[in-house]
């Protein structure tokens, strides 16, 4: 498959903060990993409500003039998990028919948000892509500080995200250009932090409308722990909802572009 396929496809399966890593698994700096945050003031919710039941984001994905797919963001609605509301969160990404010939992908990503404390209960990745099918999940026990799947049981951070979550989770903080914020995450049996460094204020025009916005880049990468490649830039609007309007992960040629065509807010 050709190598702009496949970054195509890593934009589409995971649909929001795109991270193009290596993941460090030397023992020694998975430790440090796990304590890279210990004297790191992680930042607390401003904005509740940016984001409720009913909101509904829809992406096209395209290289350059080219559409490859799209994407979908829903926040479908509040459930009981294991006796705490939570936020019940989406997203879906496939590719459109010329693409599908190539390579079809079908991907769903859930996450629960717990609505009090803001942080990550429970994360599932169901993926059709291809040939390959699979199903993934795990937990997280809170008050412990345990990830858990079916293949794993470790420490991991206080308050931990996944990657979804974390999305979220940012659209609730109060910044401006120059801050630079570091999030819990853990994915798949490996911790990490996430910087998150705001770049700069910019009006931008995507099929659903023009938009104020405000720009940041999300980075996986610790000294001594991961190797970061490529860039990945998200487009929030400049109000207290950070709705997301526009996604672009820098490649050797261009860039692909996640626009959003649509959306409901409630």
């Amino acid at each position: 498959m050709k190598p702009e396929y496949k970054l195509c496809l890593l934009l589409l399966t995971i649909a929001v903060f795109t991270l193009i890593a290596k993941v460090e698994t030397d023992p020694k700096k998975a430790e440090l990993a796990l304590h890279a945050l210990d004297s790191v003031e992680i930042p607390v919710p401003v904005h509740t409500e940016a984001f409720k039941p009913g909101e509904f984001l829809k992406f096209s994905i395209d290289y350059g003039f080219v559409n490859a797919g799209w994407a979908e963001m829903e926040v479908l609605s509040i459930v009981e998990y294991k006796g705490r509301l939570t936020y019940n969160i989406q997203t879906k990404a496939g590719t459109n028919k010329t693409f599908s010939l190539i390579f079809p992908v079908e991907d769903r990503v859930v996450s629960l948000l717990d609505t009090e404390e803001f942080y990550s209960l429970r994360h599932e990745k169901h993926l059709s892509e291809g040939k390959y099918h699979a199903d993934r999940w795990f937990t997280f026990d809170q008050e412990n500080h345990r990830a858990i799947s079916k293949g794993y049981d470790i420490e991991t951070y206080p308050r931990v995200l996944d990657i979804l979550a974390a999305f979220y989770y940012f659209r609730t903080l109060e910044f401006e250009p120059g801050d630079t914020f570091f999030l819990p995450n853990h994915t798949d049996g490996k911790n990490y932090p996430l910087r998150v460094a705001v770049l700069r204020r910019e009006e931008v025009k995507v099929p659903a409308g023009t938009f104020q916005t405000i720009v940041v880049e999300p980075i996986l990468k610790s000294p001594g722990l991961f190797e970061h490649k490529g860039n990945v830039y998200i487009w929030l609007t400049d109000d207290e909802k950070k709705m997301p309007v526009l996604m672009k992960t820098r490649i050797v040629i261009g860039s692909i572009d996640a626009s959003l065509t649509e959306y409901r807010l409630e």
